[in-house]
């Protein structure tokens, strides 16, 4: 009798340790699935900002030629597709300001982005350990932002978003540039280029570094 009552305790004993288990298990699962919901969205791959980038350069894009003028569609050449000369597209909802910082962001999604990212000079100063100053031995990766400083005044200045890295030349499409300086526009820089402060040359601009999706 002694060793039933014994082997009972021990079958009973086991079932309540699984019984734990599985409830320990259950009271984890909302947690886990708490902690998935919060994290912060990822960043958009590289290969799709390049692909946002390039499709830009070659899409019919709205544009204004006035404040309260209709909307007008470009007609994309080549390199360079051209919205109107005076600062009224899509990009930066026809607000008639500089527009480099508002066509870099939606190439990312806006994931990922400084806040105030209109402002070229925050994807230098508001990106923590994600921007990187220029460096001659470190190249930026297609789907970085390249980041410009205006000589006479360090407020203002550009942005690029990289779509190609191929030895020490780096291609771009950048937005506000180009044909008027108001345009979607393909460049190409010399990593290597000794003017000004070194790295992609832009005239009356110094170049900066970069900054990485994530």
């Amino acid at each position: 009798m002694a060793r039933n009552t014994r082997l009972v305790a021990l079958v009973l004993s086991t079932f309540l340790a699984g019984g734990l288990t599985a409830g320990q298990a259950q009271a984890e699962h909302p947690t886990s699935k708490r902690t998935a919901t919060s994290a912060a969205p990822a960043a958009l791959a590289r290969q799709q900002i390049v692909t946002n980038a390039n499709r830009a350069l070659t899409k019919p894009t709205k544009y204004k030629a006035t404040k309260n003028g209709s909307v007008r569609l470009s007609k994309p050449n080549g390199n360079n597709n051209y919205l109107g000369g005076h600062n009224l597209n899509e990009y930066n909802n026809y607000n008639g300001q500089s527009w480099c910082g508002h066509f870099a962001a939606a190439m990312w999604g806006k994931r990922g982005v400084p806040a105030k990212y209109e402002a070229s000079q925050r994807w230098r100063t508001h990106m923590g350990s994600r921007f990187h100053a220029y460096n001659a031995k470190k190249l930026p990766q297609p789907g970085d932002v390249l980041v410009w400083t205006n000589r006479s005044n360090a407020s203002f200045g550009h942005v690029g978003v990289v779509v190609a890295v191929k030895g020490r030349t780096i291609t771009t499409v950048e937005g506000n540039a180009g044909t008027g300086t108001d345009s979607v526009t393909r460049q190409t820089y010399n990593w290597n280029d000794t003017r000004n402060t070194g790295g992609p040359y832009v005239s009356a601009k110094n170049f900066r570094g970069f900054a990485t999706p994530s």
